[in-house]
């Protein structure tokens, strides 16, 4: 079974430009860890990486829709 903290997380918020609009995403820190490493291993930058989740996010939420691009692709390794 998970544990749980006793302390409430804090959820990073980072500026990003998507087709060229600014706007901030917020996820929590293990999913910006697991984004990081996936950057580092494709060598992808931040701005191309959310281009590509917004081409497939269709009726989603942009966080929603990273959320399941991260996980899919620890995933598939």
């Amino acid at each position: 079974m998970l544990q749980q903290s006793p302390t409430k997380a804090v959820h990073p918020i980072r500026n990003v430009r998507v087709r060229g609009w600014r706007t901030s995403v917020r996820l929590e820190p293990e999913f910006w860890d697991g984004l990081n490493e996936l950057l580092q291993r494709e060598n992808v930058t931040l701005d191309e990486f959310y281009n590509h989740v917004e081409a497939r996010k269709g009726d989603a939420s942009f966080s929603s829709t990273m959320w399941s691009q991260i996980l899919g692709y620890f995933r598939r390794r």
